[in-house]
């Protein structure tokens, strides 16, 4: 399984999503990569999965969740796709 985490840009709010979900991932055994929109694939991926809320969390090409989650709430997201 594959996590990647589409990020808007170096604000404190994704560099805390951007922990929350890499420690979650982690926890869980998924592999976790984070991209910007500035990067070229970062800019490839949300054109492809028309991405328009960031970040954006996309596991296995879905997007699974958009926004800064609480710890409590991306765990939940994970325990639901890997039950």
């Amino acid at each position: 399984m594959k996590a990647i985490l589409i990020l808007a840009g170096p604000y404190s709010s994704c560099a805390a999503t951007k922990n929350i979900w890499q420690d979650i991932c982690l926890k869980h055994n998924i592999n976790f990569e984070t991209h910007d929109l500035s990067e070229s694939i970062g800019k490839k991926i949300a054109v492809k999965m028309s991405l328009k809320s960031f970040p954006a969390l996309l596991i296995n090409d879905k997007v699974v969740a958009v926004g800064h989650p609480s710890e409590q709430a991306a765990e939940k997201v994970i325990q639901a796709i890997v039950a």
